[in-house]
């Protein structure tokens, strides 16, 4: 068996017919390709997954704040995003805080607060596009939302993955206050 290999190997070393190098002009470029597109998309996966941490890590801080948020705290909390996903573009951050009012049965906005291109949330967009993914809450509990926006460009030109907007959304509960205040100064 490996008398046979050793054999064909020196046919094929000896072989000037230009078969292999027609072969190798031919899957070069499919190759490289592939190696590309192969790529590309899993530094969209890994950008997705960054942004979700951030994300997650920008509400879990927010949830052990005791004291007020002013302006510089938001500013603060942007520039960590935007360190934390290492973006060329302008990256958005919102933090709303969320109350579940039971006698009317909706989300009540209490305040929102935006960085980069986000908008603040108004009481009928919450109801009308997060609800359904906010949890079930007591009358008056509230929940921080942080939403992060981002836009991922691929670095080669993959069929099916353009300019991407990458849209994150956390919630979590206060932990040592009932609620996070805002202050404006």
């Amino acid at each position: 068996m490996l008398k046979a290999l050793r054999t064909k190997l020196r046919r094929f070393a000896r072989d000037t017919s230009g078969q292999a190098s027609i072969e190798l002009a031919i899957f070069t470029p499919l190759l490289l390709s592939l190696l590309a597109a192969g790529y590309v998309y899993f530094d969209a996966y890994r950008q997705k997954a960054v942004n979700i941490n951030a994300a997650y890590t920008i509400s879990d801080a927010l949830s052990r704040e005791t004291d007020e948020i002013n302006p510089d705290y938001m500013n603060g909390l942007h520039e960590m995003l935007e360190f934390l996903t290492h973006s060329n573009d302008q990256v958005g951050l919102r933090v709303t805080m969320v109350r579940w009012n039971a006698n009317k049965d909706k989300y009540r906005v209490d305040w929102s607060q935006t960085r980069g291109p986000l908008y603040p949330l108004k009481n009928r967009d919450l109801n009308n596009s997060l609800s359904d993914h906010l949890p079930t809450l007591l009358h008056n509990e509230r929940v921080i939302v942080v939403e992060t926006s981002t836009t991922y460009e691929p670095i080669f030109a993959v069929p099916g993955l353009d300019e991407t907007e990458l849209y994150n959304f956390a919630f979590t509960r206060p932990r040592f206050a009932p609620q996070l205040v805002w202050a404006d100064f």
